[in-house]
């Protein structure tokens, strides 16, 4: 369950880790995420006066949460802290192991919002287009590229991906994401080919303990980790000339946006990429906004007018010097 427990945190913190993988059914990265917040917070503590996380009041939280923005670490960052104290004492206090909540009254903070800069449909057509289709290697790169952009599944989805997760006949996979909460996604015809064609060819050649189900292996035959997975994507993207940095994220980026584009329904793109809630899903729909509105002022008609073509008797400059006055 997540990391190793830290000799240096009390048995509260560990409980508290325990709860969120049994109860919850949280990530052990997300765990571990936790875990690492709280021994930060209880190592400044520690060295400032003296107390536990559990003595802590709401003096004490302001004045790290203030040390924090002071060392420059980012808005979101500090958020983050913010969240796993704040969850951390509500357990706390439901446990009657602390009477107060000593982050009840602490305010959240203002994250600015980072829209997405997804690559075009082009862009991709050029990750894919792998020519090097000879080589084991290079057709397991097409599948796992052709099945990313087909189906949006997180870097780690698509790492942990079994052959038993797959439903050949009606193209559907069974993942499991965040929390341990399983969705279908559906793949089409294209990945479906090349993924096929991997399989039959390219995967025997690399597998080498019958036991191993994952689908996408390396070349000693152990399942591809997400760090290989990014490589993948870098070396491609690299090869064809792409000059913007490509991750596995940014291609799941371009799924969503693609399908907004062409006219998927928001909800639907939800239950695809396995968001919680439709207001992370809604990032989305700004992307396709702004895209529409650069593609009307390079494409309509009457933002390229112009004064000595258009305008001959300066009109508008007129009006605006009429209003001015």
């Amino acid at each position: 369950m997540g990391s190793a427990p830290s000799k240096c945190l009390p048995a509260t913190v560990e409980q508290f880790c325990n709860e969120l993988w049994l109860v919850h059914g949280l990530a052990d990265a997300t765990i571990a995420a936790y875990r690492a917040d709280l021994l930060s917070f209880s190592s400044w503590l520690s060295s400032q006066n003296g107390k536990t996380l559990l003595q802590a009041l709401i003096q004490d939280i302001d004045q790290w949460l203030a040390s924090l923005l002071d060392r420059k670490i980012s808005a979101r960052s500090v958020a983050r802290y913010t969240a796993s104290l704040r969850r951390f004492y509500q357990y706390l206090v439901s446990n009657d192991l602390v009477s107060q909540d000593p982050t009840a009254s602490i305010r959240k903070i203002k994250i600015p919002q980072k829209l997405p800069n997804p690559p075009t449909q082009d862009e991709v057509a050029s990750l894919l287009d792998i020519t090097d289709l000879n080589s084991h290697q290079g057709l397991r790169d097409k599948a796992l590229l052709e099945l990313l952009y087909a189906t949006g599944l997180r870097a780690a989805e698509l790492s942990g991906l079994k052959v038993g997760d797959i439903d050949f006949r009606n193209r559907v996979i069974r993942v499991c994401g965040k929390g341990n909460k399983e969705r279908l996604v559906v793949y089409g015809e294209e990945a479906a080919f090349w993924l096929d064609l991997y399989l039959s060819r390219s995967r025997p050649a690399f597998r080498r303990d019958y036991r191993c189900n994952y689908v996408f292996l390396s070349v000693r035959g152990k399942k591809l980790n997400t760090g290989t997975l990014r490589l993948v994507v870098k070396k491609h993207a690299e090869n064809n000339s792409i000059v913007r940095p490509l991750s596995t994220h940014s291609i799941r980026h371009a799924f969503a946006t693609h399908l907004l584009d062409a006219g998927a329904d928001l909800r639907v793109i939800q239950k695809l990429l396995g968001h919680a809630c439709i207001s992370t899903t809604q990032i989305y729909t700004f992307v396709a906004t702004k895209r529409m509105v650069t593609l009307h002022a390079k494409s309509h008609p009457r933002n390229k007018v112009t004064a000595s073509s258009n305008d001959p008797g300066g009109s508008r400059t007129l009006l605006r010097s009429t209003r001015s006055s």
